[in-house]
């Protein structure tokens, strides 16, 4: 039929795959064919009619890409017909055919419905969306899709700029300083006019280039998802529930190639700042963007070159303050210095004001324009100041210290109570002088550089230096060292002061570098080193041989007694001396506690021998002969380790008063042969401890000699008759 119907026609005409309808027609149902039947009573355009058939034909043939183009290629019906016109008016009949509903398009590709899909299709048609979510959906794949980051590097120095979006002239997410507007096909306004409306603003405009398409297709994803979440609550047939599930899979791939489209756009987009067109070379959407906001920041950030093209790390905000710690070398510092000043006039201006001026003011004041510093670089710029003894940093009233200052300035939810301050100037002869003192004072290598630290300094080590000398003068037992407290009365005035009082008014740093030299370090250097245990030596051997000492010539321990009660015992060669005299009175007691001990025992072993010559002894068993012998080695023992003379005595009288008579009743009760008729146990006593009744006083004449003998021959008669036994 085809053939029939070209071959009537004119040379050069083709058979066209529309023409291809014709020929199964007959074998469609109605139904099937339904919407080419209703297009050709409605349509006047043939060639929409003839595209309709065609994508009817190419409907289920999944390797055919049914875009403009080839859908022009397949109704090119003539020979010599001119393409670019036809293939304008191809687009122009898919437009139409697509308004009506007769056809969907996904992207460039064109698809023909079916009844039910065109039911379905009128109806997402018909969904309505607003304009601020048809806006949110282009500001969803700008930011996540396209443009993926809201910061950008500037390539000058490296630093991070973080921007904000906007649509149209309208805010999406979070706000910075700097924006990128993106200016759609939407906007009501000319080209001139966007220009214009961009001038003094912080913004780099990217407008796109005109395309309906975009906006259409953004609505039609949206409308779709809409249609498709609200239609599935509801009870679905099966061919329902098919389409659906196409339209959900021919959406995200709408999703997919809107952001792709729009990537393409944003490469090819002009770039505005200030009302002035930007150049870009860049296709890439990031790129070109990236492109833009380098000059935008340049243009916002008028102040960002005090920096020196160089942004700095939070490791190196320790260093700044602590120029000596050479973390930090004198080279950086100079670079920093332009910068520092600047910062530094502006605590001037905003103290000399009234202002208090916290971290949090210094960093929002140049995070912002002219000036874009990063974080980072402005802890380190207000840690130089410091190191440089410019400003002193304060939190919760105290003034940080140099090594403070790095972990304090990390810790940005303090920066709006960390209080910077110009520091007070100084004169610097006094400064040195008193830093001069803390290194002699202290015995120090090094003092803190800057001045109110030094101050701080010295006021928590004087007052440091006379808690630890109230400490000797309390617990010591070094009388000498009650000479401690005229540096106490000294200290005591210089502890508690204010930092400008270290710096202006100290003045009694020559009387305590005196104090130190003549009294704290001679003490302490007695207290703490070798010469004190001569003189506690001394000191115990006194208290030890206090009795031993009666043995000895009056005045052998005055020497001892007089060095250990000299206020200068801690001074010179005095302790050599103190070694030399108690050595002396050692050996002297030494001797005289040898000489007892020497007399004693020769006293006792004499006992010894008198003991093992009596009969007692030869009668007795061997047990009470061996217990005898125990009890004077016993006596022996501790003769031999005892120190004290007295005692030392004291163990001879009493082995002589009642030891040795004990020893002979031992042996007089303990004997080898019992005699069959034993007599009476029988005591034996001293001699020494028989008493003789009115015996006192002294024997000057022969009758007193007489009467005594008389009275002790009496006594020990009584003591025999008693039934006793006398030693002599």
């Amino acid at each position: 039929d085809v053939a029939k119907v070209v071959g009537n026609g004119e040379l050069g005409t083709l058979a066209t795959f529309d023409r291809m309808f014709e020929g199964i027609r007959a074998s469609l149902k109605a139904q099937a064919q339904q919407q080419i039947l209703v297009a050709e009573r409605n349509l006047d355009n043939e060639l929409a009619i003839r595209l309709l058939k065609a994508l009817f034909l190419v409907k289920y043939v999944e390797s055919f890409q049914a875009t403009a183009r080839n859908l022009t290629v397949l109704v090119y019906d003539h020979f010599g017909l001119d393409l670019p016109a036809l293939a304008e008016d191809v687009k122009e009949a898919l437009a139409e055919l697509e308004r009506q509903t007769y056809i969907q398009r996904n992207g460039q590709v064109y698809e023909y419905l079916t009844n039910e899909e065109q039911v379905i299709e009128e109806e997402i048609k018909n969904v309505d969306i607003d304009s601020s979510e048809v806006s949110s959906q282009l500001f969803k794949v700008l930011s996540a899709d396209v443009i993926r980051t809201n910061k950008i590097r500037y390539a000058k120095n490296g630093q991070d700029f973080p921007f904000g979006f906007k649509l149209d002239d309208q805010v999406h997410g979070q706000q910075k300083e700097l924006s990128a507007h993106f200016i759609t096909p939407d906007y009501p306004y000319t080209a001139d006019e966007t220009r214009m409306h961009s001038a003094g603003k912080d913004e780099l405009r990217v407008v796109l280039d005109p395309d309906e398409r975009v906006l259409t297709d953004l609505r039609l994803l949206l409308k779709t998802d809409k249609y498709i979440k609200r239609k599935r609550t509801s009870s679905l047939s099966a061919i329902e529930e098919q389409i659906l599930q196409a339209k959900a899979t021919l959406n995200r791939e709408r999703e997919k190639e809107l952001a792709q489209r729009i990537q393409t756009a944003v490469g090819k987009a002009g770039l505005i700042i200030n009302a002035a067109d930007v150049p870009a070379s860049s296709t890439d959407a990031l790129g070109r963007v990236t492109e833009g906001f380098q000059e935008l920041i340049s243009r916002t950030y008028t102040q960002l070159k005090l920096l020196g093209g160089i942004t700095y790390s939070e490791q190196q905000v320790a260093g700044a303050a602590n120029p000596d710690s050479g973390l930090f070398d004198a080279e950086a510092l100079m670079k920093i210095d332009q910068a520092a000043q600047e910062v530094l006039s502006t605590i001037l201006r905003k103290t000399g004001q009234g202002e208090q001026v916290t971290m949090k003011t210094i960093v929002d004041t140049f995070q912002a324009k002219p000036y874009g510093w990063d974080l980072a670089s402005i802890e380190v710029i207000v840690a130089s100041l410091v190191g440089a003894s410019k400003v002193t940093l304060t939190m919760d009233g105290n003034v940080l210290k140099r090594t403070e200052i790095a972990t304090a300035l990390r810790n940005t939810q303090k920066h709006g109570h960390q209080v910077i301050a110009p520091q007070k100037t100084f004169d610097e002869r006094k400064v040195a002088t008193f830093r001069k003192f803390c290194i002699d004072f202290f015995d120090e290598p090094s003092a803190p550089k800057d001045p109110l630290e030094l101050a701080h300094h010295g006021g928590d080590k004087l007052k440091g230096k006379l808690d630890e000398l109230r400490a000797a003068v309390n617990v010591s037992r070094y009388p000498f060292v009650q000479q401690l407290n005229g540096p106490i009365d000294l200290l005591e005035q210089a502890v508690g002061k204010s930092d400008d009082w270290y710096l202006n008014d100290f003045n009694l740093g020559d009387d305590l570098l005196e104090a130190k030299d003549h009294v704290i370090d001679p003490i302490q250097s007695f207290v703490n080193g070798p010469q004190r245990t001569i003189y506690d030596d001394a000191a115990a051997l006194l208290t030890t041989h206090a009795s031993n000492l009666n043995y000895l010539p009056s005045g052998s321990d005055e020497a001892i007694k007089t060095a250990l009660a000299d206020p200068n015992a801690f001074r010179g060669s005095k302790m050599a001396q103190l070694k030399q005299a108690t050595d002396a009175l050692r050996g002297q007691i030494g001797s005289v506690v040898a000489d007892s001990r020497a007399a004693v025992a020769s006293a006792v072993e004499r006992r010894r021998s008198e003991l093992a010559d009596t009969a007692y002894y030869a009668a007795a068993t061997p047990e009470a002969q061996q217990r005898a012998v125990q009890r004077i080695d016993q006596t022996l023992g501790r003769i031999a380790t005892e120190n004290q003379v007295a005692l030392i005595q004291q163990i001879g009288s009493n082995f002589e008063s009642s030891e040795y008579p004990g020893l002979l009743d031992l042996l007089a009760s303990s004997p080898a042969t019992p005699s069959p008729d034993p007599e009476p146990v029988k005591q034996t006593v001293s001699v020494k401890t028989v008493l003789v009744p009115g015996a006192s006083g002294v024997l000057e004449t022969e009758a007193d000699v007489d009467n005594y003998l008389t009275a002790l021959r009496s006594a020990l008669i009584e003591t025999l008759n008693d039934g006793k036994r006398i030693t002599l």
